[in-house]
């Protein structure tokens, strides 16, 4: 990721939303400039996102930050997801969204696996709710998140 400069006053408003929404200032950048997209933009900026973060994650990963890691994890899913539901002209606003997605993807599909996937892909968000794992518990649950993410990019490429 590059670094820009924005102006004091600017950031400090970044940062005021960013502690309503509890969110960092590059989240809010990244949605603000999402919103300004077409759809089009938005499904690519977000799936180029996710494979950002997921490269963050190994990166983190290989050495040791296991809770960094898990969260850039995390967010490469999140936004892999939101190009999905974006694809299906849904919205996602909030956290309980993406549980209700996975659910509609699950039963459109016919593939419980999905959910048994997130709901162990989703314990490596640990920004908002802290889990201390061991390194086996944290492979097993990396692993949950490169199948459901498999899964997930068939779906976007099946909807295009």
């Amino acid at each position: 990721m590059k670094e820009i400069l924005v102006p004091d006053e600017v950031y400090a408003y970044l940062e005021k939303i960013g502690e309503q929404e509890r969110a960092s200032v590059s989240d809010i950048v990244v949605k603000l400039v999402l919103n300004i997209m077409s759809q089009e933009e938005k499904v690519r900026a977000l799936q180029a996102i996710s494979k950002e973060y997921i490269i963050r994650g190994r990166e983190l990963e290989e050495k040791g930050a296991l809770v960094e890691s898990g969260e850039m994890y995390w967010r490469g899913l999140a936004f892999l997801m939101q190009s999905i539901a974006t694809k299906l002209g849904f919205e996602i606003t909030s956290y309980q969204d993406y549980f209700s997605l996975i659910d509609y993807l699950s039963y459109k599909l016919n593939d419980g696996e999905i959910v048994k996937l997130f709901v162990n892909s989703e314990r490596l968000h640990g920004e908002y709710h802290p889990r201390p794992q061991g390194e086996s518990e944290f492979k097993f649950r990396v692993d949950n998140l490169f199948k459901l993410m498999k899964k997930l990019e068939k779906i976007a490429e099946f909807s295009d």
